[in-house]
């Protein structure tokens, strides 16, 4: 992530830890993964694609506040770069979270959709975007279903009032 010009900055604090800035990554990566993964299986045309394409847009309506709350994570960070080095450097901060996010959301959809990304015209596999949706249909895929993600980032909401 970006650096501060201070060598004893610490964008880290008890209220905000690093586990929750990896929470809020973690469900940035998969949001854009699912995003994106619409997208690409779009190509494919037909029921596979407009199905996939209302289940991702379903998933984020369900998931919203979780959006909100990794949003609000991000931002809050990115606040503690501005006295150090003003909003440049809270810029700067949130283009490394996006640029990191970036990649490992292209790494998830090159290994789910058999190298297929938002970069290339490599037409997904039917399965893999039928298999999307039916994990999008089932839930399993929210944030409700997998605390594991969102340990530190539940109770930061709560405490916002991010609901």
């Amino acid at each position: 992530m970006a650096h501060s010009q201070s060598g004893s900055f610490n964008r880290f604090s008890d209220d905000l830890p690093q586990l929750l800035e990896t929470d809020a990554a973690t469900f940035m990566v998969r949001g854009m993964t699912h995003d994106f993964a619409a997208k690409i299986c779009w190509r494919l045309g037909g029921n596979v694609a407009a199905e996939v394409e209302s289940e991702a847009t379903t998933w984020r309506k369900r998931n919203d506040v979780f959006f909100r709350g990794a949003s609000s994570v991000l931002n809050e960070i990115g606040d503690r770069y501005i006295p150090g080095g003003g909003e440049q450097a809270k810029q700067g901060y949130l283009q490394s979270v996006l640029l990191t996010s970036l990649k490992a959301t292209n790494q998830r959809l090159m290994r789910q959709l058999n190298g297929a990304t938002l970069d290339n015209q490599v037409l997904p596999p039917e399965a893999a975007c039928i298999e999307l949706t039916h994990m999008l249909q089932d839930g399993g895929g929210d944030f409700k279903n997998t605390p594991e993600v969102t340990r530190a980032l539940v109770p930061y909401m709560q405490r916002k009032g991010i609901q």
